[in-house]
């Protein structure tokens, strides 16, 4: 999947403001210790920015909310099954950003040596792929090596440069 247009993120960046995922995102990027255009990036990659049920698979959607929560996940399953999803995002928000964070660390702990935007490269890769699966990638040479479009990672690094750019010019 090849990175969106800067034009198409500011347009995604308006959106979060507007339907105030912008605040919810930020809120527990930094509870989670991660920078908030990192968030920005994953829901831009996972969603478009939209708050939805994706990944419909024999007849039923696997991915709850703005950062498609897997519902292997029970408060995946539930949010999607009472509809809380829409209603109350914030708990799959912090879900989200508590894997997001559990990734960096692991990420850091594997690869002292990465610099910060390689090691959230592989933890982007691991909300993908799995975390395990995105080390042993990078071992041999790419984290994004189980990823779908063998990209995730990538493009979320690539994504959240552009939303940072995007907010330093005051958009």
């Amino acid at each position: 999947m090849p990175t969106p247009p800067k034009s198409a993120l500011l347009n995604q960046l308006h959106s979060l403001r507007h339907t105030g995922f912008a605040e919810k995102l930020d809120r527990f990027a930094n509870k989670h210790s991660f920078p908030t255009p990192f968030f920005f990036a994953i829901a831009s990659r996972e969603t478009n920015c939209i708050n939805e049920l994706g990944d419909p698979r024999n007849g039923e959607f696997h991915g709850v909310g703005i950062v498609q929560i897997d519902i292997q996940h029970p408060i995946a399953r539930q949010a999607r099954d009472s509809g809380s999803w829409k209603t109350d995002p914030d708990p799959l928000i912090d879900f989200g950003a508590q894997i997001l964070q559990d990734n960096i660390a692991r990420a850091k702990q594997r690869f002292p040596n990465f610099n910060t935007q390689q090691q959230l490269k592989v933890a982007a890769s691991g909300y993908n792929c799995g975390i395990d699966a995105a080390i042993a990638g990078a071992l041999n040479g790419d984290s994004d090596k189980h990823t779908t479009g063998k990209d995730y990672g990538r493009d979320v690094v690539t994504r959240m440069a552009i939303f940072e750019e995007l907010i330093a010019e005051g958009n």
